[in-house]
C-alpha cells in the first residue's frame, strides 16, 4: 500500500476499514484575502490552504496520526505505520454520529471576493484620525472556509462559512509625548458585522484615555477588567482550567462541584450567533451546544472531548477542538461571562490590555502581568503589575458594570473584580 495516488475520501475510508481500522478524515479548505497597512506601505496577501488530517486506530486501540496537502495512499500508510507503533489504550475510539443542525447565517456570499470589502475597511480607518490619533498599524481580512469530518462509524458533516476581521493599533501622538500603543480588532461571519468606524471610535476614546499618564501607589484598589482585558487574562487560564484532561489529570486549579465563593457564571456557547469561531460541530464531527462551565459561582462541568469523557468517566460536551494538523485537544469556543450588575464601581482602575498572560503557571492558576493600557477617573496610568492566581480572580468578580460586548473568544461587561495585587 505506497504511493501518490490520489485517493477520494470515501475511497481512503473504503481502503482503512479493508484494512481493519477505523479511521476519520478532517478536511479544511481555506481561502483568505489580507491587506496590510504599517510603515506607510500597504502589503496584500492572497493564500488557499487545503489539509487533511488522517486519524486511525486499529484492532488493539492503537491511535495514529498523519496530515498532508494531498489525500494519498501514502498519507494512510503513514497514519498506519505510526498506530502500529504506539501503545493499546483502550479509551482509544471514533465517536457515533448524531444529528448536526447547520448554523444560521454562517456565510456571506460578499466574502467569496472579499478584495473590495478588506480594501474599504482598511483605508477608512486610515482616513478618520480623529484629534490626535495615530495609526500605527491597519489589517483587514476576509474569506471562505469549508471543514468536514468523515469517519468509518458513520460520521460525515461538513459547514462552509465566511470570516472577516478588522484590526489596528494607536498611540496618541504630540510634541514631546508619545502614549501606550493601543490595539483593537474585531471578527464576524459577515462583512457587515465589520465597522471600521466603531473600531475607530473605540481606538479613539482609549488613545485619549492616555494622552497622559501618571505613576502612583494604586494597592488596595479595584480593577475594572474591559471584555478585551477579560479575553486576554481570563480566557486563557480559565480554559485551561475547564479541561476534563487537565481536571482529570490534576493539572487544573479547579475542582468540579467546587464553590469559588462568587456570584459569577460562565457558558461555553458554540453557536453564539455571528461569531467568527462559531461551530456546528467539534473537531470529531459531533454536534455543539451550550455547556454551563461555572453557575453563580459553582464549577459545574468540565469541557471534554471522546477520549476523554471516555478515560475520566465523564459527559463528552463535544468540545473538541483542533486543525487539520493536530489530534483533537479541548478548548471553549465563546466563553460567554455574567455576573450581578453594579453601579458603583468607586476609585476603580480600568484595565483594558495585558502582556504576558503566556508566562503564568496554568496548572496553579497563577499569573502576573503587565497592565499595558489603564486609566482611572483621573486620566492615565503608567504600567504597573497586576498579579493573583484563577481562584483568587474568579472569586474577587464583584459584578459587571456597562454594555456586555463579544471580544476575542469571550462575550462580557466590564468585571469589577477586588482583591488582586498591584505594584509598581
Amino acid at each position: 500500500m505506497t504511493g501518490m495516488a490520489e485517493l477520494s475520501l470515501e475511497g481512503l475510508i473504503s481502503r482503512a476499514r479493508s484494512l481493519g481500522f477505523q479511521a476519520e478524515v478532517m478536511v479544511v479548505d481555506v481561502s483568505t484575502y489580507e491587506l496590510s497597512w504599517e510603515k506607510m506601505s500597504y502589503y496584500g496577501l492572497t493564500y488557499r490552504e487545503v489539509g487533511y488530517g488522517v486519524r486511525v486506530i486499529d484492532d488493539q486501540r492503537r491511535l495514529g496520526f498523519a496530515y498532508g496537502n494531498s489525500l494519498t495512499e501514502d498519507l494512510l500508510e503513514m497514519a498506519v505505520r505510526s498506530a502500529r507503533a504506539g501503545r493499546p489504550d483502550p479509551h482509544n475510539a471514533l465517536p457515533s454520529p448524531e444529528p448536526v443542525t447547520p448554523l444560521e447565517g454562517a456565510y456571506d456570499p460578499a466574502l467569496e471576493e472579499p478584495y473590495e470589502v478588506v480594501r474599504g475597511l482598511v483605508n477608512e480607518v486610515l482616513s478618520s484620525r480623529p484629534g490626535n490619533l495615530n495609526i500605527i498599524m491597519t489589517r483587514g481580512w476576509g474569506g471562505t472556509s469549508r471543514v468536514r469530518v468523515v469517519s468509518t462509524e458513520g460520521v460525515d458533516v461538513q459547514q462552509q462559512a465566511s470570516f472577516a476581521g478588522l484590526a489596528a493599533s494607536a498611540n496618541y501622538l504630540s510634541e514631546g509625548y508619545v502614549g501606550p500603543e493601543v490595539y483593537e480588532f474585531v471578527d464576524s461571519r459577515t462583512a457587515k458585522g465589520i465597522s471600521a468606524e466603531a473600531l475607530v471610535k473605540e481606538l479613539h476614546e482609549k488613545v485619549s484615555m492616555t494622552s497622559s499618564r501618571r505613576r502612583e501607589d494604586l494597592r488596595g484598589r479595584p480593577i475594572m477588567l474591559t471584555p478585551k482585558a477579560v479575553n486576554e487574562l481570563l480566557f486563557p487560564l480559565l480554559n485551561h482550567a475547564v479541561s476534563l484532561e487537565n481536571v482529570h489529570r490534576g493539572k487544573s486549579p479547579l475542582r468540579p462541584g467546587e464553590d469559588l465563593g462568587s456570584k459569577v457564571s460562565v457558558t461555553d456557547d458554540p453557536r453564539l450567533p455571528g461569531g467568527a469561531w462559531s461551530r456546528a460541530f467539534d473537531g470529531e464531527g459531533l454536534p455543539t451546544r451550550a455547556v454551563n462551565v461555572v453557575a453563580s459561582g459553582v464549577f459545574r462541568t468540565a469541557l471534554s472531548n471522546t477520549y476523554w469523557s471516555a478515560r475520566a468517566g465523564a459527559e463528552n460536551t463535544h468540545s473538541s477542538w483542533r486543525t487539520y494538523m493536530t489530534l483533537p485537544a479541548i478548548s471553549a469556543t465563546y466563553m460567554v461571562v455574567e455576573a450581578p450588575s453594579v453601579s458603583d464601581v468607586g476609585d476603580a482602575i480600568v484595565v483594558d490590555q495585558v502582556e504576558g498572560v503566556h508566562t503564568s503557571n496554568f496548572d496553579t492558576g497563577e499569573f502576573s502581568v503587565t497592565a499595558l493600557v489603564a486609566w482611572d477617573n483621573n486620566g492615565g496610568l503608567r504600567e504597573f503589575v497586576l498579579s493573583g492566581d484563577l481562584r483568587s480572580l474568579l472569586r474577587g468578580i464583584a459584578g459587571a458594570a456597562g454594555e456586555r460586548k463579544r471580544h476575542g473568544r469571550v462575550v462580557s461587561a466590564p468585571l469589577l473584580v477586588q482583591g488582586l495585587r498591584i505594584s509598581s
